[in-house]
């Protein structure tokens, strides 16, 4: 397969924007990239196009799309009263059913809008065990790459947590080699709603199964608060006495972490997933994410199962720390494009397969059609990100193969089941 692209963001170390170049994917590999346009029996034309490798959520709910809508009375007015009075409702009354079709959903949302690569945590502690079969099931009806886990939580009981424990290592063991590109990992909910027990079990299996542990640290202040309560330090240093960073650890959202405990973080080699979208719509607050920076910390970006365009997730991050500093120069705009791609890929430690367009990578592009205005090389990146959307991808591609465009849609999803998929979230809107 060829690939013609009028302007090609590769995202490579030299963070290069090439124009007039072609790429040539064999086996679903980058084997070349060069000047001019060439053609194949495979063509894909995007000369008067953008091109950009294709976009990863490293950290997401597809749990959280049939919410979207629903008429919940809830009116929390903090962090933690929206865990306990919207989502662990939610995800209690979740069946088999819900989870396979709000992957699907979810999956389908992401392709449209030029994902190619995620990293989810289901919750549904009534489906277990078997819930990440319905989830890897959904997701497998599209062509989307991803981790999947079930997210481990003692809120009721040490052995409900073991239970998700279980189920992650089942699906990582006797379930995986099904699918292709659907891999398991572990994931604990928070540190609060957790026990040093069930930490030291989670960390144990994932060091055996070589997998990394995703954790939403310090999102909100319940999660300091509680740490300081049950082990007399906040939740990095309690973590780290427990020997949590012995395994592959992906923080997610790190809002409340301070210097040292980001320092704390970078020693061990943690992976953060920022997600600002979601940081402003709980009102938790603002990640240190230029403290991260000076700390060559490793940042992706995630829309935490809120927003299914990336690019708005994008655009909150830019909002959101030129407005703490109350500099609307006070960040580059470019950065949020590298945290999506190529940040994110090494966020899930993929960086040597995808997150950019290079020889040797897949070839997983997206081609976006963004109006009249001329294209600059110096100015692209910024163009993407302050103007694109999900409506202007023209194809998603994975593998070298159209994954998605608007006039076929998304490669082998059956649109009768995407129907399915709003009818099963009306009826968990009667069940809530």
């Amino acid at each position: 397969m060829i690939l013609n692209a009028g302007t090609l963001i590769t995202m490579n170390d030299e963070r290069e924007v090439r124009e007039e170049v072609h790429v040539v994917v064999e086996d679903g590999e980058i084997i070349d990239i060069a000047d001019g346009y060439e053609s194949a029996e495979e063509t894909i034309d995007a000369r008067d196009e953008v091109v950009i490798p294709g976009l990863v959520n490293c950290h997401t709910h597809m749990y959280a799309l049939p919410i979207r809508g629903a008429p919940l009375t809830a009116s929390p007015e903090s962090f933690y009263e929206a865990l306990v009075d919207i989502w662990w409702e939610v995800d209690e009354a979740f069946t088999m059913r819900d989870a396979r079709f709000s992957a699907l959903g979810s999956a389908a949302e992401m392709v449209e809008g030029g994902v190619t690569a995620f990293c989810d945590n289901y919750s549904g502690p009534n489906t277990l065990p078997g819930a990440l079969d319905a989830v890897a099931d959904g997701v497998s009806q599209t062509p989307i790459r991803s981790m999947i886990s079930f997210e481990t939580t003692a809120r009721h009981s040490e052995a409900e947590a073991l239970e998700g424990i279980d189920e992650n290592q089942r699906y990582i063991q006797e379930v995986e080699d099904e699918y292709d590109d659907i891999t398991g990992h572990y994931c604990l909910h928070t540190l609060f709603t957790n026990t040093e027990d069930v930490v030291d079990e989670c960390v144990e299996r994932a060091i055996q199964d070589d997998r990394p542990i995703q954790i939403h640290l310090e999102e909100g202040l319940v999660d300091v608060h509680e740490s300081i309560k049950e082990y007399g330090e906040r939740p990095v240093p309690a973590l780290d006495s427990m020997g949590f960073f012995e395994a592959d650890v992906i923080a997610a959202h790190c809002v409340h972490s301070t210097e040292r405990e980001l320092e704390i973080l970078a020693e061990n080699d943690v992976k953060v997933a920022h997600n600002p979208y979601s940081n402003i719509n709980n009102a938790v607050g603002i990640a240190d994410v230029e403290t991260m920076e000076e700390l060559d910390m490793t940042i992706g970006i995630g829309d935490d199962g809120w927003d299914p365009d990336m690019f708005e997730t994008m655009r909150s991050a830019v909002g959101i720390h030129k407005l703490k500093k109350n500099d609307p120069s006070g960040f580059d705009m470019a950065k949020a494009l590298e945290w999506a791609t190529i940040g994110s890929a090494e966020v899930l430690g993929m960086e040597d397969r995808i997150g950019s367009i290079e020889v040797g990578k897949r070839g997983d592009f997206v081609t976006l059609d963004l109006g009249p205005n001329p294209v600059l090389p110096e100015s692209a990146p910024y163009y993407v990100v302050s103007a694109a959307s999900r409506a202007d991808v023209t194809r998603t591609v994975i593998d070298g193969k159209i994954a998605y465009s608007p006039d076929q849609g998304i490669s082998g999803v059956d649109e009768a089941e995407l129907e399915s998929v709003g009818e099963a979230s009306a009826e968990l809107w009667d069940r809530l």
